[in-house]
């Protein structure tokens, strides 16, 4: 299943984002009319699904505070209308029609996606390989349960997974492609590949620990 990735949300009026915060005063929910920006067209008068993060990864990106994973939502909403912001991103006005915790809504969605392949034309003939097979850097934390893993390639992609190994089989519950050319992510629970998993086992096995890098500001 498809989602997208905004890359901001509104702040909320009256909250004091230097302090503490209530994560329940914060998360969209149901019945809300607001707005997110993204660098990618989303489609108007349809229902989409939308990763919500806390402030801080938001921002930064779960590599940088792996805890927060558990603290994003899926938000489910029909797109109303579109516009274009001086800072050349979309501006996209949306009703919030559910807001969920993020893990277990991956855990009981079943996925149909496949880990992004390139072709490599210096072969004869051309073949194609995984871009997780490329990675010149990687890291992992433990969330819940799942392996968080994020890596970057020297052609300046930025992937994530989310996934979760069960009696030697890896299955994977969520993946993010980030590029110069665009962005892909898609989520739901799906066995990977023998190909996959031994592409992502070797970036598990030269993965770095990550830790969270800001202190704690969520108030549950």
């Amino acid at each position: 299943m498809k989602v997208y990735c905004p890359e901001s949300w509104p702040k909320i009026p009256g909250i004091d984002y230097s302090d503490e915060i209530s994560l329940a005063a914060i998360f969209p929910k149901a019945g809300e009319l607001t707005y997110a920006f993204f660098f990618t067209e989303v489609p108007v008068g349809e229902i989409i699904r939308l990763i919500w993060m806390p402030p801080f990864t938001a921002i930064n990106g779960w590599s940088e505070q792996p805890s927060e994973i558990a603290k994003s939502f899926i938000v489910t909403a029909m797109v109303s209308r579109a516009s274009m912001s001086d800072t050349r991103q979309y501006r996209y006005d949306f009703e919030v029609l559910s807001c969920e915790p993020l893990l277990p809504v991956l855990r009981t969605i079943p996925g149909d996606w496949t880990l992004e392949k390139c072709l490599d034309t210096r072969t004869v003939p051309p073949t194609t390989f995984l871009i997780w097979e490329e990675a010149s850097w990687c890291g992992i934390a433990d969330i819940h349960g799942l392996k968080y893993i994020c890596a970057s390639t020297s052609a300046e992609a930025h992937l994530e997974l989310l996934v979760e190994e069960v009696n030697g089989e890896i299955f994977g519950l969520f993946s993010s492609h980030f590029d110069p050319g665009g962005e892909y992510c898609f989520i739901g629970r799906r066995k990977l590949s023998e190909h996959e998993a031994v592409a992502v086992e070797a970036a598990m096995k030269q993965a770095v620990q990550l830790a969270d890098s800001h202190n704690e500001y969520l108030l549950d």
